[in-house]
């Protein structure tokens, strides 16, 4: 899923919320899987900054949580950034996507 701007922002302004998101990476891991876990919401996730496009940030996760987490996650998500961004508004667009050359589970991303 990819979290993008409401289209009124510039391209400026894109590049420096995407600026501000980078700077704060860690620190938006770190609040995102403390909330994940207070919602019970047990699965691995990442994040991404891209250099181009419409898109501040792309979430994914190597495993196969329900729609129903999935969308607890990406809320969360969308909470974190746009607090992080001053309260701006925020929508997703899903994405599909495939890995090449990996077999992953989540036991291959969680501490053991």
């Amino acid at each position: 899923m990819n979290t993008i701007t409401d289209k009124s922002s510039t391209d400026h302004k894109l590049d420096e919320d995407r600026e501000t998101l980078r700077d704060s990476l860690d620190q938006i891991a770190v609040e995102l899987g403390s909330a994940m876990r207070d919602a019970g919401l047990n699965f691995p996730l990442g994040l991404t900054v891209p250099e181009t496009g419409d898109a501040l940030v792309s979430i994914l996760t190597p495993g196969e949580p329900s729609a129903a987490d999935w969308k607890s996650a990406a809320a969360i998500v969308h909470e974190i950034v746009s607090k992080r961004l001053g309260g701006i508004k925020l929508r997703n667009r899903e994405l599909q996507c495939a890995m090449a050359n990996a077999t992953m589970t989540v036991a291959d991303v969680t501490a053991g």
